[in-house]
């Protein structure tokens, strides 16, 4: 009996050191296969930060280099604007007046013609302001229209017998009557002894200054309180 039971109790704890070192192996073979996953996961996870930290870096250099060129950008912005507007205050301080403007007109069209520039030249230099300015008192004159030519007796007006003006212009009414529409541009003819004819457009009162020979005439043309004419007030001035 009492070697039955040795044997029984050896066989128990024999048993149990069996499963006691079965679950020694498991929980070392466990831990181990624990640990290597906690090592390959962190390796992983700082493999991932560090690739994180690169991009976030490159992503921070770029938007640096970006927001360089922006503020390069806005610097040659501000400095043509300020190059803008010097050309403009330049251009503003230097652009010509109506009147050079019609100078410029005129003196294109004498060298167009074949004139000397030097003769031209001249002339400029040489030209003084008219003074001994008389009024001549005022002349009128029908204006023909498609329904009205008349004669030259009432369509002409003659000034000094140097200076001829005939007009032209729509009838009133919508073209319905003999006498010209004060309201609507007429043409006026400038003839003046030695010079080539003049045609003026527009609406009046109309200005005009023409020279013959050594006067310069001011002519100042409206519409006249009669219908169908036009006045002319005129001051002669001498250049002498």
């Amino acid at each position: 009996m009492s070697r039955r039971r040795n044997k029984r109790s050896e066989e128990r704890r024999r048993h149990f050191f069996g499963v006691l070192l079965k679950l020694t192996v498991l929980v070392a073979v466990v831990g181990t296969v624990a640990y290597y996953a906690y090592e390959v996961g962190f390796r992983v996870a700082a493999g991932e930060v560090g690739t994180l930290k690169d991009e976030l870096q490159q992503a921070l250099d770029t938007a640096d280099g970006r927001q360089g060129e922006l503020d390069k950008e806005q610097s040659l912005l501000s400095e043509a604007r300020q190059q803008a507007e010097s050309y403009r205050t330049l251009y503003e301080q230097t652009r010509p007046n109506d009147e050079i403007r019609d100078l410029t007109t005129i003196l294109r069209a004498k060298l167009a013609t074949g004139m000397d520039a030097r003769r031209l030249g001249f002339v400029i230099k040489s030209a003084r302001n008219p003074h001994d300015c008389e009024m001549l008192g005022s002349k009128r004159f029908l204006v023909r229209t498609p329904r009205y030519r008349g004669p030259d007796a009432s369509t002409v007006a003659r000034l000094d017998d140097e200076v001829t003006l005939s007009a032209e212009g729509a009838g009133a009414n919508g073209g319905h009557e003999q006498w010209f529409d004060p309201d609507r541009p007429v043409k006026v003819r400038v003839t003046a002894s030695g010079a080539k004819n003049t045609d003026l457009g527009g609406t009046l009162p109309l200005e005009h200054a023409i020279a013959v020979k050594n006067s310069e005439y001011h002519l100042t043309m409206t519409a006249a309180s009669a219908r169908g004419w036009v006045e002319v007030l005129t001051e002669r001035c001498n250049f002498r």
